[in-house]
């Protein structure tokens, strides 16, 4: 059975072994107890953690091991075969379980230590001992490798299996957590309800072949397939290219629906997915954070800029959290400081028609005077995510201002009138207020002034 873990509750070094635990104690015929109903002890818990440092010199890379029953020992990845487990404890019953059982989960070291031994015994075969009050599991438990060549990699996988999957995807959900609850930098995975970390992923898939995982991630990502029907070999091309999964869907003779055909819920589920995975490599950092680090490293315009900006804009509209998806705002924050015309062309596109005037300004005010029909809700979106990159995007060369004048237009376009035009003031008077600065003089800032102009012109 395949355990994951809560950070917060491990109290283990980088390899596993206990942090406070002495490291020069030594074991030694120290009694269990003098009764079954007596406390056993911080001085035998330190016994079983002294016990344990055998299986870290016998760890083993999950790629490593043999076929056959294993244990997992800490939250990097370590494994012991059973074999080497079972010589580690052997003649220590109630250490072994008195070690899976201390901050592996539900209890603590002390926890554990103020335990008599018909305690630990009994919390050990409650079977839920590794899970904690938030409804994590964690990492010291039984598995088993199995052959990976005992499956047809042309045969469809069956619904065993992909009910399997299914249900390895419901466990990684319930543990999924926020963004900003883990470190920056740190390697996460996407459900459709946030995050995993690495450790929590790799457990969940533990023992299990790798199209399996493949087939989680292609099913969040295109749920109208029946899995079931695919084989592996299928399952890992169409995962590694949007193409095959293209020309598979839309294939004669194919019965699979299209993304465009699922119900209204399974395409949020879908929608939250694809932007979870995006967001994967910006885990622990806010927007802020995020603006800098691709300011930091870009290179310069190479033409798909443009069209970057295009599909995040169209992704906050469509997103059921447009202000959780750092990716689509920080590339918008990339297209206003780096290809200021074409973003606002781009950004008040999807609120009014085409126009064919000549200069920015003139489009967008015509646009504002028009009375053509446009979508108060792609408006407000716009507005309060163009806010959001605003506040977030002072530190580059005018597209927090850019990002502030193109949010009132977007409150104009969607009734806000009065509000648009006191921002569109603040835009124009901050202009006039630093215009000995050279950075006033960037093309955002000057694409700043435009759009504040066509506001208060309008």
């Amino acid at each position: 059975m395949s355990r994951s873990f809560d950070e917060s509750k491990v109290s283990r070094d980088q390899n596993g072994r206990f942090k406070d635990q002495d490291k020069h104690h030594t074991p030694t015929d120290l009694p269990t107890s003098d009764s079954k109903n007596t406390p056993v002890g911080n001085e035998f818990i330190d016994n079983a953690n002294t016990i344990a440092e055998g299986l870290f010199d016998r760890k083993r890379d999950w790629d490593d091991l043999p076929i056959g029953g294993c244990y997992r020992i800490n939250d990097f990845g370590d494994y012991v075969t059973e074999e080497d487990w079972e010589e580690v404890w052997d003649g220590h019953p109630l250490e072994e379980k008195a070690w899976m059982l201390a901050d592996n989960g539900k209890y603590t070291s002390d926890d554990v230590a103020h335990m008599s031994p018909n305690e630990i015994e009994a919390a050990y075969d409650e079977g839920d001992i590794y899970i904690d009050t938030y409804g994590h599991e964690t990492y010291a438990y039984y598995t088993e490798k199995y052959e990976e060549a005992d499956y047809d990699l042309d045969e469809p996988i069956g619904a065993d299996t992909a009910a399997d999957i299914h249900q390895t995807g419901k466990q990684l959900a319930k543990q999924s957590r926020e963004s900003m609850d883990f470190e920056p930098g740190e390697h996460v995975h996407a459900t459709s309800a946030r995050f995993v970390s690495e450790a929590e992923w790799e457990q969940a898939w533990a023992g299990k072949p790798a199209y399996m995982r493949a087939a989680y991630e292609l099913s969040c990502r295109h749920p109208g397939l029946n899995i079931e029907s695919l084989s592996p070999k299928q399952i890992i091309t169409m995962n590694n290219s949007e193409q095959a999964y293209d020309q598979y869907v839309h294939g004669d003779g194919h019965a699979n629906e299209s993304d465009t055909g699922l119900d209204y819920v399974t395409c949020i589920t879908m929608g939250l997915y694809r932007q979870n995975e995006r967001n994967t490599q910006y885990a622990g950092r806010d927007l802020n954070n995020v603006i800098s680090l691709r300011e930091n490293a870009y290179t310069g315009n190479d033409g798909t800029l443009t069209a970057d900006v295009q599909r995040s804009t169209l992704r906050i509209l469509d997103s059921p959290d447009p202000t959780a998806d750092m990716d689509s705002m920080s590339t918008v924050a990339l297209g206003l400081n780096h290809d200021p015309d074409n973003t606002v062309h781009m950004i008040t596109g999807q609120m009014s028609g085409h126009s064919d005037a000549h200069s920015l300004k003139q489009s967008l005010k015509e646009q504002l005077d028009s009375d053509t029909t446009y979508d108060h809700e792609n408006a407000e979106r716009l507005s309060t995510a163009l806010n959001i990159i605003a506040n977030n995007a002072d530190d580059t060369q005018g597209a927090g201002w850019l990002a502030t004048s193109l949010g009132a237009f977007a409150d104009y376009r969607h009734g806000d009138k009065g509000q648009a035009r006191r921002t569109a003031n603040e835009v124009r008077h901050s202009l006039q207020a630093h215009a000995d600065d050279p950075a006033t003089r960037s093309k955002p800032w000057q694409t700043a002034g435009i759009v504040a102009d066509a506001i208060l012109d309008a």
